[in-house]
């Protein structure tokens, strides 16, 4: 793990990025943005944008319980590619492995655009998200070639 934090693997903040994941794996319940910042003893916007961007990359998802929004960390994934639709809109393809061991592994596909009405560091918003089971892959990837074929006249 010591080689990972010491990775340029992020673009910012580094340190209390890992500071936050640790604090997630270690509370499996999850934490609102209050409790990680009092914990860390952090700035409660510093812990915000490290979130934005974690949840760009799925590292971290919420859940909302009325007004507060509870992170807990998912898991590991390791990223495969991306594939560049335009200008400001991007696919990025990673394999995750769950947290839990009693998940299944998926390939997840995520879509980000880019938000010219965002103020914050990061201009590009997650904009949808699936996740494909490891035993639904073969299904997929059958369902894909048909659709190349038949509807789109490729020769696949």
């Amino acid at each position: 793990m010591k080689d990972e934090k010491e990775s340029d693997k992020f673009e910012y903040d580094t340190k209390n990025t890992y500071k936050i994941l640790d604090l997630l794996k270690q509370n499996i319940r999850g934490l609102t943005i209050t409790e990680i910042a009092d914990k860390l003893l952090l700035n409660r916007h510093t812990v915000t944008k490290i979130l934005e961007k974690l949840l760009i990359e799925k590292r971290v998802n919420y859940d909302e319980k009325g007004a507060a929004k509870i992170f807990y960390y998912v898991g590991e994934g390791k990223f495969v590619g991306k594939i560049d639709q335009g200008k400001h809109d991007t696919l990025w393809i990673d394999v995750f492995k769950p947290y839990y061991s009693e998940e299944e592994e998926l390939i997840r596909i995520n879509q980000t655009k880019h938000d010219n009405l965002t103020r914050s560091s990061s201009k590009y918003r997650s904009v949808g998200a699936i996740a494909i089971k490891k035993k639904s892959v073969v299904n997929l990837i059958r369902l894909l070639r048909d659709v190349a074929k038949n509807d789109l006249g490729l020769d696949i």
